[in-house]
This record gives C-alpha cells, structure tokens and sequence, in this order.
C-alpha cells in the first residue's frame, strides 16, 4: 500500500540522499533548504509504500514567496492561479510500481480546488524522457521553455477544471 505522508525531521537524511542521488535532474538540496522548502510548501510529502521511505514530493501554491525560476514563470504566465509541484522522486527500488500514478492522482485531486491547471517542468537537457513521457500520457502539454542553471526545461501544464 502506498501513501503520501507530511516528511518529519527524521526523513530529512533519506530526502536529502534520494534529491543528491538526483541533483542532476533536481536542484541541490542541503538541510537548511530542505527546511526552507517545507516552511513554504503546501504538501511536503514523503511516499511510503508498504512502510518504506519510497521518495518525496514538494508542492507550492500560487503566491508563495518561492525563489524558483521555474515557479516565477508560472507566477508570470498564469495570473489566474497555477499548483506547482516542484519535485518529486521515487527511490530506485520502488519505480515502475506505479507509485507516480498514485502520487499524481492525489495530488492533482487535492489541486482541483486550488487553482485552474497543475504546473510542472520535466528536463530537457540533461533530457529525462521517461518522464516527459508520463506527463504527455497523464494529459500535460508544453506551455514553454527555459535555462535555469545550465538545464534546459520544458514547463508544461494539466488542466484541473
């Protein structure tokens, strides 16, 4: 069984190993900012599956002083409102489990009250097709692109109404 639970100081060291394993397709993460991130963050989640740390999830609203450059563009082009999920990663032991499903699902029906569409962007260079490969199948459509810190991005973005 999988669940989505609020992360506790006693799961920082396993974020924080799962974000270093992933920094090439995340942004570093140390325990200041780890803290920082879930001070500001409407779900801050780690993902249990079976009673095991299987990864974690960030989320933000709309109009949350986030200092992201990808949050700011959707701050920028979607003055109507926007749900961001900043990062999600599933440990390597628990993929193809269908624990994205999951996680989405969950999130997406908690962000129908929240905002218009569900925003995200999936790296293009270093390129992470799987990825962008499940967010074309799960109905998110490129809206733009971007560098931020020598990574290439597409943002894209899932009605919710």
């Amino acid at each position: 069984m999988s669940v989505l639970r609020p992360i506790t100081p006693e799961d920082h060291a396993d974020v924080l190993a799962l974000n270093e394993r992933h920094v090439e397709l995340l942004a570093p993460m140390d325990e200041a900012r780890l803290d920082e991130l879930i001070g500001l963050a409407d779900r801050s989640c780690v993902i249990e599956h079976d009673g095991q740390f299987a990864g974690f999830v960030l989320t933000f609203r709309a109009g949350t002083p986030y200092d992201s450059a990808n949050f700011r563009w959707f701050t920028d082009h979607y003055r109507e409102g926007f749900y961001y999920l900043d990062r999600v990663v599933v440990h390597e032991n628990f993929r193809r489990l269908g624990l994205g499903s999951v996680v989405y699902d969950e999130l997406e029906a908690h962000a129908q009250d929240l905002a218009p569409v569900f925003a995200l962007e999936v790296n293009l260079d270093p390129p992470n097709e799987p990825s962008l490969a499940f967010h074309r199948q799960r109905g998110y459509a490129r809206v733009g692109e971007q560098v931020v810190d020598g990574h290439l991005v597409e943002l894209m973005v899932k009605p919710l109404r």
